[in-house]
């Protein structure tokens, strides 16, 4: 691939992508579990394998779109029309997860919410995937994907603050029943749909970096067996336990906001939002550390980080002070900024190395199973949150909790997301170990 160089400019506009889909995967991770359960009466159990359903069917969709995406050929370039689709979709399946009739039983409320969020996968595959496999495209040159990586990861951690942190004063605000999410899904929407506009009218007129040589004639199966590499596929693993970890404070904010320490609802809001505002400034930190160090080690001492300060807020216990629970989203915050940006620039190194080696013209297909694989933590979070909070006497709709199911949700918000923490450190070592193995390398892991 020839060299081509991407102004700051345009690389802030197409990270405004970055913002469209954090806000976009976020609120139904933190919103719709409680929602499901407190306004509909699903139990929590059943309230999560809804959230569940819909990312595994992203493990199908992903691969597929990203392969889709690798062949196709159209005078707007290979990514641009799926992105297109998938921002015309994304809003209005926002809106549908929370416009669950009033009449609905609780079954019917949990088969609606399920086909939605079905809809919605779909729709938010169509434009991630080939929006993630765009940097890629822009630039051989690590450090410079690098940089671009880090606009994006700037973009992520302010859609994440507009996804996890915008909607609690909505609700509060609309009225803080059903009507009041439906309308929070609307306005969140078309904040949605604006910043990905923007980020396609961005590199709409830009010639982005075409593969030397196309891709082979392989089948599906035979490609998606071809990238999952060793290499590839620890790095995917690392990421999977993460994210889940990530995905089970977002999922537990609320229950931990309003049952273990006595808070208003909004509190889970101030308290995410304090942890991503961290997340964004630490973001150049982590940056120019994983350029004197190396990413892996970067990468390593921001997961053992956010690892400490989920042990510290177990210690803590129940019932801590408003500003100590906010102090504790900062802490978060400044391992998050780590576990989010550094994988996504190891992402883009294995893709050039495994094209360097073996031909490039695979990127949809990395992209599309790193998403899925992602897409599936996000999932699997709700879903092991709802299933404890089950198993520990949690009543769906009843502001009064047993102690029992209190202490449950403490230790699934802050135990459960240590140990994956943890375990994510063998794979990412894994990885660390295989990537040295290889015989030529460009930048530093």
């Amino acid at each position: 691939m020839q060299r081509q160089q991407l102004s700051h400019l345009r690389m802030i506009g197409f990270s405004f992508g970055s913002v469209g889909t954090g806000l976009f995967a976020t609120t139904p991770t933190v919103l719709l579990l409680f929602y499901l359960t407190q306004l509909k009466g699903v139990h929590a159990g059943l309230a999560g394998f809804a959230l569940l359903i819909p990312k595994l069917w992203d493990m199908v969709t992903d691969p597929i779109i990203g392969r889709w995406s690798d062949t196709t050929r159209s005078k707007y370039g290979r990514r641009l029309p799926f992105m297109l689709t998938g921002a015309l979709l994304m809003p209005l399946g926002l809106v549908l997860m929370f416009s669950v009739p009033e009449t609905a039983t609780p079954l019917v409320a949990f088969w609606f919410v399920l086909v939605a969020y079905l809809f919605s996968a779909t729709a938010y595959t169509l434009f991630a995937v080939p929006y993630i496999t765009i940097p890629s495209e822009l630039s051989n040159c690590p450090d410079e994907r690098l940089k671009i990586m880090s606009y994006r990861t700037s973009g992520v951690m302010f859609g994440i603050i507009l996804g996890s942190g915008l909607p609690p004063f909505l609700i509060t605000y609309f009225g803080q029943d059903a009507t009041a999410y439906q309308l929070t899904a609307l306005v969140l929407g078309i904040i949605c749909f604006s910043f990905l506009l923007v980020s396609m009218l961005s590199i709409k007129s830009h010639r982005l970096l075409e593969p030397e040589q196309k891709p082979t004639d392989l089948s599906f199966l035979q490609q998606m067996l071809r990238v999952m590499t060793p290499l590839f596929s620890y790095l995917v693993i690392t990421h999977v336990l993460q994210i889940t970890a990530v995905g089970i404070l977002l999922a537990s904010a609320t229950y931990l906001a309003v049952f273990s320490n006595g808070l208003a609802p909004a509190a889970a809001g101030s308290f995410l939002t304090a942890t991503f505002v961290t997340a964004m400034v630490a973001m150049p930190l982590w940056q120019k550390l994983s350029m004197l160090t190396s990413r892996v080690t970067a990468f390593a001492l921001g997961a053992v980080g956010y690892m400490l300060v989920a042990i510290a807020m177990l210690t803590y216990g129940l019932n801590i002070a408003y500003w100590h629970f906010i102090g504790l989203g900062v802490g978060f915050g400044l391992g998050f900024a780590a576990i989010q940006m550094i994988p996504y620039a190891l992402l883009t190194d294995t893709i050039h190395q495994h094209g360097e080696q073996h031909g490039f013209g695979s990127e949809g297909m990395f992209t599309g199973i790193w998403t899925a694989s992602e897409q599936l933590g996000l999932a699997v979070a709700p879903f092991l949150v709802g299933l404890a909070l089950q198993y520990g006497g949690f009543i769906a709709g009843s502001e009064a909790q047993s102690e029992t199911a209190i202490r449950t949700i403490l230790l699934t918000a802050t135990l459960l997301p240590s140990a994956l923490m943890f375990l994510s450190l063998f794979a990412l070592y894994a990885f660390h170990r295989l990537y040295h193995k290889g015989p030529s390398h460009s930048g530093r892991f």
